[in-house]
């Protein structure tokens, strides 16, 4: 870039590489706001290249896969001719393992298709913050490199260089909070129901992100799968690959669409993670158990992990040890599998290594046994006390800890991964779990409010509540004063509540940025309710309760949101029609086995 040495970044200039003229279109619409320099369009790594030789370009926003020259290619070309911009990454999920190579070049961030214009913004501001940060570095240290000038005037240069990296720090740690967000989307969100089995669940990170995961997974309605997961590591490098682990994790046999037995999950596990944990010690720790919920009879196969724990109410309790090596480090190994019988009353405790190794009383799995066997009933309470013993006097550097606990016998399953407060919160985006959603009733008015972020997370139970406020109201007021944003799935359920009693629906308290978001999703309808005026709310508005759905339900609703927005233009139809037909073709698939 001819303009790398200069101290300020002022209008910047963006290239954006894609065959597709929609996303073209959908990506430059989302750098306009940034009143950038140029916004410069290509369709393929090739025409790309004769840009970046003839024109200083700070941000690259591009597709990972085109003809001719794809995006992989363009970043190895460029870091070697034109090094000095920032590159953010389209991709599909189709593409995904594209562009995780991408990220390894060097990718600042990532954007999945089809990119969302806010989310655009947000992407490429985030990096135009580092570009700037970047070359603040760089100009500081030429000055202290060539200052032949006092001492006081270098120390003063060195106390500059550490607020320029203390700023520095609060963009990554607001990275980090956002990371935490995307991987917490990761574990499952609401109990199964499991008739008359239990499962209880503790997960906390040892920092904003973590390497431990973990699933529960209804395969057909006589078999669940229980997965738990440990990466090697801690943070970043460890978080990436529960996500790999995930991403690889294959538990119905693809012709058959019956559930995988055990070994047969891990062993194909291994062979896809093998080739692609290249890097010295990087390696996951797993167990699956398949529970077959009629007979009672749970099968065990375990990679390396900590042992699984058996218990009974007479006192008796096994170790199930491991059945072969962890995950990644051997190319063809073979996993054997234990088979239990469980009784009414039995229990089987899964676990990561940092319930063991965490806090100063150092606990074993025999420890654990003896917990489990004379523990009060209260299944919560007996996975907080190994948590609190395992985090007793624990540095601020302690893994991560994730325990499942399954119980044949009546009772409810409840999910515990409430992120940890931190010393020093980052000011990231409002997660999913933190919009707040409220209702109350006022004369036979409902009144609905949405703060924050209004995501697909909580997308079905803001339908359900209002459907039934519309059917023992006469009106519906939705206020969106305190909205920050909503994801296109809440826009189209927005969508249908309005146009589902169009008399009946108003929105009030429209903030600018979310009627921009009506406006560029032809959502019309739903601008023509919006008012001016503005109705006060009732005094005693109450949270709405999280909806018992399991994927399948979330999944429907999803679809249905999305095959709203398509309906509205031919520019929605043609931006949202990859997503519609992949979820077709998942909630057919999830029918079908």
């Amino acid at each position: 870039m001819k303009d790398s040495e200069s101290p300020k970044l002022m209008r910047p200039t963006f290239l954006v590489v894609d065959d597709d003229p929609m996303v073209r279109k959908l990506v430059s619409r989302g750098l306009a706001s940034l009143e950038p320099e140029a916004v410069l369009e290509v369709e393929d790594g090739l025409e790309a290249q004769q840009v970046l030789r003839d024109k200083s370009v700070d941000v690259v926003i591009t597709d990972v896969l085109m003809p001719n020259m794809d995006g992989r290619e363009l970043m190895k070309w460029a870091q070697e001719h034109c090094p000095e911009p920032l590159w953010i990454v389209l991709s599909g999920l189709d593409t995904f393992d594209a562009a995780v190579d991408a990220l390894h070049l060097g990718a600042f961030d990532y954007l999945a298709k089809p990119p969302e214009v806010e989310r655009v913004r947000i992407a490429v501001r985030n990096a135009l913050d580092q570009l700037e940060l970047m070359r603040d570095r760089k100009r500081l240290y030429r000055e202290l490199e060539q200052s032949n000038t006092l001492l006081g005037e270098k120390v003063a240069q060195l106390e500059e260089l550490c607020r320029m990296l203390e700023d520095q720090a609060e963009v990554i740690n607001a990275d980090l909070a956002r990371a935490e967000v995307i991987q917490r989307a990761l574990l499952p969100q609401v109990p199964p129901k499991l008739g008359h089995w239990c499962v209880e669940s503790l997960y906390r990170s040892g920092s904003y992100v973590g390497g431990d995961f973990y699933d529960i997974v209804v395969l057909d309605n006589r078999y669940v799968g229980l997965v738990i997961a440990d990466a090697a590591g801690h943070g970043v490098a460890a978080a990436m690959l529960s996500v790999l682990f995930k991403h690889r994790l294959q538990l119905w046999d693809e012709e058959t669409h019956k559930p995988l037995m055990p070994k047969e999950v891990l062993r194909l596990l291994n062979q896809a993670l093998y080739a692609d944990l290249t890097a010295p010690g990087a390696f996951i720790t797993a167990a699956y158990l398949l529970l077959d919920r009629r007979s009672g009879n749970l099968r065990i196969a375990s990679a390396g992990h900590p042992p699984c724990i058996w218990t009974n109410p007479a006192g008796q309790f096994r170790l199930l040890e491991r059945s072969g090596p962890a995950l990644g480090l051997e190319a063809d190994p073979r996993y054997k599998e234990t088979s239990l019988d469980l009784e009414d009353g039995d229990r089987v405790l899964l676990y990561t290594d940092g319930v063991l190794e965490g806090g100063a009383a150092s606990l074993t799995a025999q420890d654990l046994a003896a917990a489990l066997i004379h523990s009060e009933p209260d299944r919560a309470q007996i996975l907080r006390g190994f948590y609190d013993t395992a985090t007793h006097e624990a540095t601020d550097d302690r893994d991560d800890i994730t325990m499942i606990l399954l119980e044949r016998g009546e009772g409810a399953s409840r999910f515990d991964d409430i992120a940890q407060p931190r010393s020093q919160p980052a000011q990231a985006p409002s997660p999913a779990s933190q919009v707040k959603l409220l209702q109350g009733v006022l004369d036979r008015r409902a009144y609905m409010s949405i703060a924050g972020t209004g995501t697909w997370m909580r997308s079905p139970i803001f339908f359900e509540s209002a459907v039934k406020l519309l059917k023992r109201c006469k009106s519906l007021t939705i206020d969106l004063g305190a909205c920050e944003y909503l994801d296109s799935t809440f826009l189209g359920t927005l969508h249908e509540i309005v146009m589902s009693k169009p008399d009946s629906v108003q929105l009030q308290r429209v903030r600018p940025n979310i009627r921009a978001l009506f406006e560029e999703l032809s959502m019309q309808g739903v601008l023509n309710h919006a008012v001016l005026t503005t109705e006060p709310l009732p005094q005693e508005m109450e949270p709405l309760k999280r909806a018992e759905e399991d994927s399948t339900q979330q999944a429907q609703r999803v679809l249905k949101a999305h095959e709203i927005l398509a309906s509205l233009s031919d520019e929605n139809r043609e931006q949202f029609r990859d997503v519609v037909e992949s979820m077709r073709a998942d909630i057919s698939a999830a029918e079908d086995g």
